[in-house]
């Protein structure tokens, strides 16, 4: 089940893990650029055994404030 609503997502506890779309739809990016990010080591991920990546919440979280902080 995909939950559309950002605000909602932000209530995600940091223990749990989201996909490449709510991911990106907390960081306001598109997915291609949450797949480039993964890539390049800046946003660490899990892979299943499909190749699904999955982004550790309270990272997402953290990198959310670091692009805050750069702006």
């Amino acid at each position: 089940m995909t939950i559309d609503s950002r605000e909602v997502l932000m209530e995600t506890h940091r223990e749990m893990y989201f996909s490449t779309g709510e991911a990106a739809r907390v960081l306001e990016l598109s997915t291609s650029t949450v797949k480039r990010l993964e890539s390049t080591g800046q946003l660490p991920s899990l892979k299943n055994h499909n190749g699904w990546r999955f982004f550790n919440a309270g990272d997402v979280y953290d990198f959310l404030g670091e692009l805050g902080a750069d702006t």
